[in-house]
């Protein structure tokens, strides 16, 4: 079986997981290779994964201002955004201009490259025509479960496209699921309404599956924002600042990670005795030993939380992080914060919340053993051998 996967060209898009299932693939015999944009190919074919290089596949950094036309969205909003002022930015969560050109760059690789299914990350729609056009069955790995649902009059955009490729038009987005989800968490994560017929479920890892924290007088608390925060964050942001001043105050042992030896070296703000300030941390290992996880509630953080068993105190930033921090939020796994007008005294009360009351442990751990309840990734290879 030829599987080609499509995914922006973004770290977190696919490192954490299409790489890992692809090598999967490799290993039970498959052929396979990823088609996204030059800015991943070479962290990607570092893991040993052929790449399908799209020219027109852009990176965020690479996108300009014509290309956000008609999303909302203005590059100038970068530059004053600061989430303890203005409160989560909203960035374009879909583009027609990009999803075209996207589509068209897959059709022309299959050419050569004939792939017998596509399997797209949820954020990439291109795949998704592509395989249309070239009447090959599409799956998808669900990488943003709840994304979807936030980008306004998607079945009309994507119908849009599908006529200029000749396809009919759909009733709904949905059709872009394909014949196979591969859901990254529970059933119950997902709100009855993006919950569609294809929906499969799976566990991505098995490294928590014995996590237990060690006994301590002192919780331990790891906090990190994710790999882009650095590059958004207007220069006088107070967010990271509040985050440590917080953790400083309370009677834990913390790790905040910058996201880069730069920003550790240029750090100018509280050292409290408590608070570790690192460039990059081993997440996955360090949530098997925290009592608490203070995050921007991206999804992939989110995933290795609960696989720990780890309850969260959210602080969403952009895209799906507030709907994945109201999630959090209304599943009792955690709190969510807002950020507009965040404060060190609020912070800290609301971590210290989440620390004294066991119900939030519990539904983590409830929700970690549901968790490892579920079939590994692996099994997604048989489920998408049965669409060929």
């Amino acid at each position: 079986m030829r599987v080609l996967f499509t995914g922006l060209p973004i770290q977190s898009h696919l490192v954490p997981v299409v790489v890992p299932l692809a090598k999967s693939l490799q290993y039970a015999g498959h052929e396979v290779a990823i088609a996204t944009g030059s800015a991943i190919a070479a962290e990607v074919e570092r893991h040993g994964i052929p790449v399908l290089v799209l020219p027109d596949a852009l990176a965020p950094e690479q996108v300009r201002p014509e290309q956000l036309a008609n999303t909302g969205f203005s590059l100038e909003k970068l530059k004053q955004w600061r989430p303890e002022v203005t409160g989560p930015l909203s960035l374009p969560l879909f583009s027609s201009a990009l999803t075209d050109a996207f589509a068209a760059n897959v059709i022309e690789a299959a050419k050569s490259w004939r792939p017998d299914v596509i399997v797209r990350e949820t954020n990439e729609y291109g795949g998704y025509l592509a395989a249309e056009v070239l009447c090959l069955p599409l799956a998808v790995v669900d990488i943003a479960p709840l994304i979807s649902s936030l980008i306004p009059d998607l079945t009309d955009q994507l119908n849009v496209l599908r006529q200029g490729l000749g396809l009919p038009a759909v009733d709904s987005a949905t059709h872009a699921s394909g014949r196979l989800t591969a859901g990254l968490l529970p059933e119950q994560w997902y709100p009855a309404a993006l919950r569609t017929p294809g929906h499969r479920h799976y566990r991505v890892n098995d490294s928590f599956d014995d996590h237990q924290p060690a006994p301590a007088t002192t919780p331990f608390v790891l906090a990190g924002f994710g790999s882009n925060l650095r590059t958004l964050l207007a220069a006088d942001s107070e967010l990271l600042n509040i985050t440590v001043e917080a953790l400083g105050s309370l009677s834990v042992r913390a790790v905040v990670a910058l996201g880069s030896d730069d920003a550790v070296a240029a750090w100018t703000g509280p050292r409290p005795a408590n608070v570790e300030l690192a460039p990059f941390v081993p997440q996955r290992r360090l949530l098997g030993e925290s009592d608490l996880f203070l995050t921007h509630a991206g999804f992939s953080g989110v995933r290795e939380a609960l696989t720990a068993g780890v309850p969260m105190v959210a602080l969403p930033l952009f895209a799906d992080q507030p709907a994945n921090a109201s999630r959090v939020d209304e599943l009792g796994l955690g709190v969510k914060v807002d950020t507009a007008g965040l404060t060190p005294d609020t912070l800290a009360g609301l971590v210290k919340r989440v620390l004294d009351e066991p119900s939030y442990h519990l539904a983590a751990r409830s929700f970690q053993r549901d968790i490892l309840d579920l079939p590994s990734l692996s099994a997604f290879i048989a489920d998408l051998e049965s669409l060929t």
